[in-house]
């Protein structure tokens, strides 16, 4: 009899950890955001995050311009292997007036799966932005970004939906190798002051790099474009490489500029439109 009560006890205890267990990978935006306010570095690895996460919400937000706030956030922030089930933005409104995010420190989101729409319009960041091997099953928006530090990675993502980084800014090097966009990808007027580096990227839908601007080196090696690729109005000041991309329909690079040196190797020249070497 006290041996089945060991054993009905055991199972009981048991199973009692593995809900406590399942309980603990889950976790409220609600204690990330309490985190933050706290100025708390924000370190999470392997959870469920639960909600939306809104930067803008974490404190008092300051005036930027007559018709602008901003909300500052000196927290390091490291996501590693998260599932954000709702939104993550770091804009909105206060009132009437919209309202941006500044972080001071580290944005990382590395290998994360976002579930809902992923919003980072407007942010500054001065710290290292890191979003290598993330997933983005939703629309994802880094337009009009800012970031200061010397590394950006966006390596190895895979964008479901459009991704759209139009008229951001990086002060140091922007990586985007081995990403795959299954979606319209947009990079109009972003630029970047180092390397930009978009080798072996796949591109399922139009991919508008129009008016970028690029200080240093540019890389799209092993590059496939399955539609539009178009370079128009941009410009290179760095030596640019094309080793053997895969065009499957017409690239345009209607007044683009090569400020340096220009590498077409293997490439398909009747697919290059406009081109002005």
């Amino acid at each position: 009899m006290k041996i089945f009560k060991i054993i009905v006890l055991t199972i009981c205890v048991s199973a009692h950890c593995s809900c406590v267990a399942a309980e603990k990978k889950e976790m409220k935006t609600s204690e990330i955001i309490a985190l933050m306010k706290k100025g708390k570095p924000v370190q999470v690895a392997g959870k469920i995050i639960i909600g939306d996460l809104d930067f803008t919400t974490v404190g008092k937000s300051f005036v930027i311009t007559a018709n602008l706030l901003r909300c500052e956030i000196q927290s390091n922030i490291f996501f590693e292997q998260c599932v954000f089930m709702g939104k993550v933005t770091s804009n909105g409104k206060h009132g009437e007036l919209p309202v941006q995010t500044c972080f001071r420190n580290n944005l990382v989101f590395t290998g994360c799966d976002f579930r809902g729409e992923t919003d980072f319009d407007g942010a500054v960041v001065f710290g290292m932005v890191n979003f290598s091997r993330s997933v983005f099953r939703e629309n994802v928006n880094f337009n009009n970004m800012a970031v200061w530090a010397k590394d950006s990675y966006f390596a190895g993502i895979s964008a479901e939906k459009i991704f759209s980084m139009i008229y951001a800014s990086f002060a140091g090097n922007l990586n985007f190798f081995d990403a795959a966009f299954h979606g319209n990808a947009s990079f109009q007027e972003t630029s970047v002051k180092g390397k930009l580096m978009f080798n072996n990227c796949s591109f399922e839908e139009r991919a508008g790099f129009d008016m970028m601007e690029a200080y240093g080196n540019a890389f799209f090696n092993y590059a496939k474009f399955k539609k539009t690729a178009d370079f128009s109005w941009a410009r290179f000041m760095g030596a640019v490489e094309f080793v053997n991309v895969t065009l499957e329909e017409q690239a345009n690079f209607e007044k683009t500029s090569f400020l340096n040196t220009v590498n077409f190797e293997g490439v398909d020249s009747a697919r290059l439109n406009n081109i002005n070497q």
